[in-house]
């Protein structure tokens, strides 16, 4: 933790900070130290896209065959 913080000490940590604390502070230190990508390989990631976007891409996926179409699924096992 003091690789991150440099306040961050053993002692500190133990005697002054609680465990909700310190886990605040280690994942706020490691996106900073190591950001996550908002593009791989020039795309965009899923979770970052909207609604719109994923609908079309799992309509293309559907249209394309990689993926089936639920419609099937629910008259073969009833509605989930």
């Amino acid at each position: 933790m003091a690789l991150l913080y440099s306040w961050a000490t053993k002692e500190y940590l133990l005697w002054e900070m609680s465990l909700g604390q310190i886990i605040l502070y280690n994942n706020l230190g490691i996106e900073i130290k190591y950001p996550v990508p908002t593009t791989r390989n020039g795309h965009k990631r899923l979770v970052d896209r909207n609604y719109s976007e994923l609908k079309a891409i799992q309509d293309d996926m559907i249209k394309n065959g990689l993926i089936d179409a639920k419609d099937e699924w629910r008259e073969k096992y009833g509605e989930v």
